[in-house]
């Protein structure tokens, strides 16, 4: 666990496990040549790019706010087991946001029994994100029926946000489509975003056409990410990630006419 402060606000990054992937697969179009050069430098060995996973706490002095209740493959649930290490009482927190129903966001959040870990939260998604994952004929089809079997009886748990929106005071939604079509950073108290899987490694940042094998929608993921990434580079806003290495967290710079990768150790 990493503590850390936005302003008044006292944030807390858990970690819940990591996992891995292969060059191929996050970058599955990008030209070797290239590929290879961005990949030593970031010092990522193109056969096991480890994928942190993390869920995001932050309390706001008015609210306490779950970001990402994160699971893993091998343990859907450890995200109790953190908190209770930690010693964070699950019924204090009053909102858990998914920012997008691939599993890794959302297993953390439900209990091995089925029910909510987090009794008296409201938790929150897009609209268009919970209703993509419904039908039957999904372009991703495991996905699809792990967010049935798992989220759908918590139908009654969550709102739903439609576009750009501030659920609670400090805590904005804002709409970044194509990695899942209601995929969602979340801005935290002005000074932060939270960017979900809109930004996956740092190679996404000076590499934003670069995309993965599970950006379904990639004219979209690669739209969303540039108008993120011009945004942050403009801003010099806190960036926290879900699954890049370090701590997590860092600053997009504007370089020439894209941008570089700036990590940033949190205290």
């Amino acid at each position: 666990m990493t503590s850390f402060a936005l302003g008044d606000y006292r944030c807390r990054y858990l970690n819940v496990g990591e996992f891995d992937l292969s060059a191929d697969t996050l970058f599955g179009d990008a030209p070797v040549g290239a590929l290879a050069e961005t990949l030593k430098r970031h010092e990522l060995d193109p056969e096991r790019i480890v994928f942190q996973v993390r869920a995001l706490l932050v309390d706001t002095g008015v609210n306490r706010v779950l970001i990402d209740p994160a699971g893993t493959w091998e343990d859907p649930h450890r995200l109790g087991t953190v908190l209770e290490r930690e010693g964070i009482d699950p019924e204090s927190i009053d909102t858990v946001i998914v920012s997008h129903g691939h599993a890794d966001h959302f297993w953390g959040g439900v209990r091995a029994d089925g029910r909510p870990l987090f009794t008296n939260a409201r938790y929150w998604m897009q609209r268009s994100e919970w209703q993509h994952w419904l039908p039957g004929d999904n372009p991703e089809p495991d996905h699809a029926e792990t967010f049935r079997k798992t989220l759908l009886p918590l139908e009654d748990c969550f709102s739903f946000a439609d576009g750009e929106q501030e659920i609670v005071p400090g805590i904005r939604f804002r709409p970044t489509p194509g990695h899942s079509p209601g995929h969602m950073a979340i801005e935290i108290g002005g000074r932060a975003i939270y960017t979900g899987d809109v930004l996956l490694s740092p190679p996404n940042v000076e590499q934003p056409d670069w995309v993965c094998r599970f950006d379904v929608w990639p004219e979209q993921v690669v739209a969303s990410r540039r108008k993120l990434l011009a945004e942050l580079g403009r801003s010099g806003s806190l960036v926290l990630t879900c699954h890049f290495p370090g701590s997590g967290a860092g600053r997009v710079v504007a370089a020439g006419d894209g941008w570089r990768w700036q990590p940033e150790e949190l205290a």
